[in-house]
């Protein structure tokens, strides 16, 4: 199903998430379909009136719970209820649980089996790996920003960019077709490897942005489709050549394939084998014909 046909419930655990967050999670929504059912839970008595104006505005209605006993979040077990009478009364195919609170993890996988697309958004300092493991998407409030607004800095990020790199390449290799991809394609299959996947993260607007700033891959659109394109500035014929000529020069014509690899790059150090459509140094190796490989080295067949 194509994000925009979705039907929304929206949940906020209030207690657990800053105002600030309201609108940039909104504005998230609007991108995956229309909003059905809009909750935020909470004590009201102890949340700003700023709070619940911004809640009113974007026509979210206020689930008012009262803690009635010590150590118990009543809120969040009537988002937990709620969520799965939603679920049941087959009003909506997706929620978004606005929270960072790792109790909600049972209630994500509880959707998840009943046939809901689960889109959690979180703090990336207070989410466990369990709940974003439980969404089938994960969104930090960190990365909420407008179109207009700067993306984080790149060196406030975990993820450089060589590595999400090389996560796409390896996605075109083991997926796409002639050395290429959809662009809608590689990102259904990025967020369904990670959960969390957001080009801003990268210091991209978007998936097209981020492909366009890495290395060995191009953007490319026939008709109305567009693909992500593996490139390599080095052909493979020159490859296999400079391949055949370093194992050429030990005395058994017979070398480690780490051994090849680092001198292959003292040539060409931009060197990527999955840029010439493979997903392992050790089948780009085998390809070539007066090459055989076996126990991790490569020896030429005299």
């Amino acid at each position: 199903m194509d994000k925009t046909e979705y039907k929304i419930a929206l949940m906020i655990d209030s207690e657990n998430v800053s105002i600030k967050y309201i609108e940039p999670v909104m504005n998230e929504i609007s991108k995956y379909g229309k909003i059905v059912i809009a909750r935020f839970y909470g004590d009201i008595n102890n949340l700003s009136k700023e709070w619940e104006t911004t809640a009113r505005n974007n026509a979210i209605r206020a689930i008012h719970q009262s803690n009635v006993a010590v150590g118990k979040n009543a809120a969040d077990m009537a988002m937990a209820l709620d969520a799965q009478e939603i679920m049941y009364q087959s009003k909506v195919n997706a929620f978004f649980l606005v929270t960072s609170d790792s109790d909600f993890t049972p209630l994500a996988e509880k959707l998840r089996e009943g046939g809901m697309h689960v889109v959690g958004i979180g703090s990336e300092k207070k989410v466990t790996s369990a709940f974003k493991s439980a969404c089938n998407e994960f969104k930090y409030f960190e990365y909420l920003k407008d179109e207009e607004e700067e993306v984080p800095n790149q060196k406030d990020k975990t993820e450089p960019v060589t590595d999400i790199g090389d996560i796409i390449k390896s996605i075109i290799v083991e997926n796409g077709e002639h050395n290429r991809i959809q662009l809608s394609r590689l990102g259904d299959i990025l967020v369904n490897r990670f959960s969390d996947f957001d080009a801003r993260k990268y210091g991209s607007k978007n998936l097209s942005n981020l492909v366009s700033t890495i290395h060995g891959l191009t953007i490319s659109t026939e008709k109305t489709t567009t693909f992500v394109n593996l490139i390599s500035k080095i052909s493979m014929d020159t490859i296999s050549k400079a391949i055949i000529e370093i194992i050429s020069k030990t005395k058994k014509k017979e070398m480690l394939l780490t051994n090849i690899k680092n001198e292959l790059e003292k040539v060409y150090p931009d060197f990527n084998y999955m840029e010439l459509g493979f997903s392992r140094f050790s089948k780009l190796v085998s390809s070539i014909d007066s090459v055989s490989v076996k126990d991790n080295a490569a020896k030429i067949n005299l």
